[in-house]
């Protein structure tokens, strides 16, 4: 799910602090990191979806152990 979130803001060229998110899109063609904060660029469609993946990767967080149950 974090790559999943990650990826509406690799579109947009965030360029990750988190060597695990930068080495994952760099292998993409489409991966071009250009700015530290791509908040303005991201339309509302965009926002509810990283807000609702905040809320899954909580969720599982909180309920789930590291088998899955």
């Amino acid at each position: 799910m974090e790559i999943i979130k990650n990826a509406v803001f690799a579109r947009h060229g965030y360029s990750f602090k988190k060597q695990t998110y930068r080495n994952f899109f760099e292998q993409t063609d489409w991966y071009i990191p250009v700015s530290n904060n791509v908040d303005s660029e991201l339309s509302p469609m965009e926002k509810d979806n990283v807000a609702l993946l905040n809320r899954f990767i909580k969720y599982a967080e909180d309920k789930y152990d590291s088998f899955g149950r």
